[in-house]
């Protein structure tokens, strides 16, 4: 089929009215002070008669369609928690009351309200599903991290490691700032989130053409809410917790301000985090020569992070919005390791020392424009990012060993630099007939300065060497359109689009003189259908499409070698390409909680980290790009009520993957089961009990065993309700561990780490506000998939 023929196609779709004509009315819901109330609920009757309903988005617009003509008279009802319900009789096409409803606070909800109805936990859409937080048992003490662990399809580790599905990390956003920072530190992050202040969860499998073509394993996209407090509101937060001997503290603070149309924010967090973990490795070469090695390893780690915006609205239809961002890393290790090494009948026994001292510093500024054009929910928006990241490293190793020509003394020194410059546009049109348009650009520059300086100590000196060090600069402009349309057809929901990006690419090893130059053109489209079977039970069926890429991160392209001791060596790879992957799925939810969907992931030119033994049996990490991979499986998401005050949602997750690599190739069928039960007993104390268990599997050509937590929280509300304190124990039966064991080319490399994960701590929250209600202003950024690669 021809490009002409698919664009042909889509023009039909989108442009006609298919077989049956669809007759609609639209309309925006508000406060009394003209703010946008979202997910007000919209019900069209006639005669009492159900006739249509909708729910309002973000900007408080909505849109309600009908197979049947509009014509008679009609009653409107508009509903929405801590609102007084409206009503509006009217003929049609007496319509213009629509364009401006307000709706009333309900002063009774201070006193107490009594909910009828059930909201759903989860509402499904085209190309995402969303986890309605604010009106769940979610929203009650819990941290941004806490909301991930305890949603459904979401999966998370101890560690900070998130995915919705299979094997692959996703990519993380807070109110489409997209949050590029290692998974400890996105942890340590998302903790200092409250879920009262978190509206919702778009949870993104496969993300259509307005996001970016990068990333493989999805999005996890957090809305805060957009309703604060007029005049002053804060909060502060503080944790300790145990972890073997060593203790983990800190501490946030956030407050809000707004004059008129003026709005300040900003926050501050420090974490001094200490732990002990304990590693051994060992290995058996192609020689059939034997390595065992004990690491006791201790780290001391401290975090800040800033954060400050201001927001200024001019008129009823524009923002300006300014936001700046600050992390500052501290981190200090130590490492000891005993070693014992048998090439052959003899027997070598040794102790290394190292030490590594990291300070990196990551600051991000964004100026965003947006113009609502109109009233329906079209607009314009510019943004204009700027990062900057810096990382100075030095790593000192000293070996001794019963052989003395073993000895050995060196250091790294490894500082970089890179900085991000984005502008890009986008402009969303909203129609009548429940169809929307968007379209946009970006253009960003990047540039990374990367230098490894090795010193080895001979002689009483610190003397260069010059095949073990390394200055590299690395240069990459990326230029970026889209479009995509979305079209209600009765019960039908189809959305298509095409995103277009140019890669020029540019590499310098200074010190060697080895350059290279790297152009590449890549088209991905998406497509996206939902049919609602049962409106009022809540069965829907689904089917999407997308491809995806994914960059190698500026670190893994540096054509350098970092030894980490005598027998561990990282290298990099400038032959790196970009991988390619085709994704879809189909899904099946009944009665909006139960869900089952089935998916295929097919990726060629897999980037991964390949763990071989070169020469000297030193073994050599480096990212390759494996010839392909293979990923299909079932999701299945269970949610269940014991009893009042007693609920279960129970994620299932069976999953096969293999990879391939010229003639090696690893297979391995694995499965994911999560429970999460909550017991709120009103005004004495809520629990949670989390159960997850992760089979046996595989990545790229190394095995890992099966893992399992089980963690239980308490929490009490106190000081009328602004305060929370819990209390927390995390992996109580000390389960979790890290294990790998990799067989590649007649080498065996078994490997095992355990970190603190049992841990007993006590956290304490309190909130503050006054003042009326206002809406809190949020800023876009646009340097995302290049902040994923810097790597630090």
């Amino acid at each position: 089929m021809t490009l002409r023929n698919i664009l042909f196609i889509l023009f039909l779709i989108f442009s006609s009215n298919g077989l049956r004509a669809q007759h609609s009315i639209a309309g925006k819901v508000a406060d009394s002070s003209f703010q946008p109330l979202p997910f007000a609920t919209i019900v069209l009757q006639a005669d009492s008669s159900f006739i249509a309903g909708a729910t309002a988005d973000e900007s408080g617009h909505f849109a309600i369609s009908t197979i049947d003509r509009l014509h008679g008279h009609y009653t409107l009802t508009v509903s929405l928690m801590g609102y007084q319900t409206l009503k509006r009789n009217f003929s049609y096409p007496d319509t213009a009351f629509l364009s401006h409803i307000i709706l009333a606070r309900d002063k009774r909800t201070l006193a107490g309200v009594t909910i009828a109805g059930k909201k759903p936990l989860v509402i499904r859409k085209a190309d995402r599903y969303i986890v309605d937080v604010e009106n769940s048992f979610l929203a009650n003490g819990n941290s941004g991290l806490d909301v991930l662990r305890k949603s459904p399809g979401v999966w998370v580790s101890n560690n900070g490691s998130i995915r919705i599905k299979g094997s692959q990390s996703v990519l993380v956003m807070i109110n489409d700032v997209v949050q590029r920072m290692s998974e400890e530190e996105l942890a340590e992050y998302l903790k200092t989130i409250r879920s009262e202040n978190i509206s919702k969860i778009e949870v993104i499998a496969n993300p259509p053409s307005e996001f970016e073509a990068a990333g493989a394993g999805g999005i996890i996209h957090i809305i805060l809410k957009k309703v604060r407090n007029d005049g002053f509101s804060g909060g502060v937060s503080t944790q300790y917790r145990q972890q073997g001997t060593k203790p983990y503290y800190g501490g946030t603070a956030t407050a809000d301000y707004r004059v008129k149309n003026l709005y300040l924010s900003g926050a501050y967090s420090y974490v001094k985090d200490k732990s002990i973990y304990l590693a051994t490795n060992n290995i058996v070469y192609p020689d059939k020569g034997v390595y065992s090695s004990r690491t006791d390893r201790d780290n001391n780690a401290g975090r800040h992070q800033y954060r400050f915006g201001i927001a200024l609205d001019i008129g009823k239809t524009q923002t300006i919005n300014l936001q700046t961002l600050a992390t500052v890393n501290d981190l200090n290790e130590s490492f000891i390791t005993g070693i014992r090494y048998l090439p052959g009948t003899d027997t070598i026994t040794g102790v290394a020392n190292s030490g590594r001292t990291r300070d990196a510093n990551l600051q991000s500024t964004t100026l965003n424009y947006v113009w609502r054009t109109d009233s329906s929910g079209s607009q314009l928006k510019v943004i204009a990012d700027y990062t900057n990241s810096s990382k100075t490293e030095l790593n000192n190793f000293s070996s001794r060993y019963n052989d003395p020509l073993r000895n050995s003394t060196y250091r790294n020194n490894t500082p970089n630099n890179t900085s991000i410059l984005s502008l890009q546009a986008d402009y969303t049109k909203v129609l009548k007939n429940k169809t929307e348009i968007k379209g946009g650009t970006k253009l960003s520059a990047v540039k990374r300065d990367n230098e490894i300086i090795r010193e080895d100590y001979t002689d009483d000196n610190w003397v260069l060497n010059g095949a073990g060090s390394n200055h590299f600069i690395y240069k990459e402009y990326l230029l970026m359109f889209y479009s995509s349309a979305e079209k209600t057809l009765g019960r039908v929901v189809l959305k298509a689009g095409l995103r277009a990006e140019q890669t020029y690419t540019k590499g310098n090893s200074v010190t060697s003189g080895q350059k290279f130059d790297r152009n590449y053109f890549g088209l991905f489209p998406s497509f996206f259908m939902m049919y609602t079977l049962n409106e009022t039970q809540g069965n829907s069926i689904r089917l999407n499409y997308t491809r995806r890429l994914q960059r190698p991160s500026f670190t893994a392209l540096n054509p350098y070698r970092l030894q980490f001791d005598d027998y561990t060596v990282l290298i990099g790879n400038p032959n790196l390409l970009p991988q390619y992957s085709h994704n879809i799925s189909t899904g099946y939810t009944f009665r909006n909680e139960y869900t089952a969907e089935l998916y295929f992931s097919r990726t060629n030119n897999v980037i991964a980290e390949l763990a071989s033994s070169a020469g000297n049996n030193v073994i050599e990490y480096q990212s390759r790009n494996f010839t392909n991979s293979t990923e299909y499986g079932v999701s299945l998401e269970a949610p269940f009520k014991v009893m009042k005050g007693w609920t279960v949602n129970n994620s299932f997750s069976l999953y096969n993957l293999s990879y391939r690599l010229d003639s090696f190739s690893i297979n391995r069928t694995s499965f994911s089961l999560k429970s999460i039960h909550t017991i709120v007993w009103n005004k004495v104390i809520d629990i949670d009990v989390v159960a997850d268990y992760r089979s046996p599997y595989v990545s790229a050509n190394s095995r890992i065993p099966h893992m399992f937590s089980f963690d239980l929280e308490f929490t009490r509300r106190i000081l009328k309700n602004q305060g929370r304190v819990r209390l927390f124990l995390a992996d109580i039966f000390n389960t979790l561990r890290e294990k790998e064991t990799t067989d590649y080319y007649n080498t065996h490399i078994d490997f095992y780490q355990k970190r603190p994960t049992r841990i007993v701590g006590v956290a304490f929250s309190y909130t503050f506000r006054s003042g009326k209600k206002f809406s809190n202003k949020k800023i876009d950024q646009g340097n995302t998939d290049e902040k994923g690669r810097i790597g630090n």
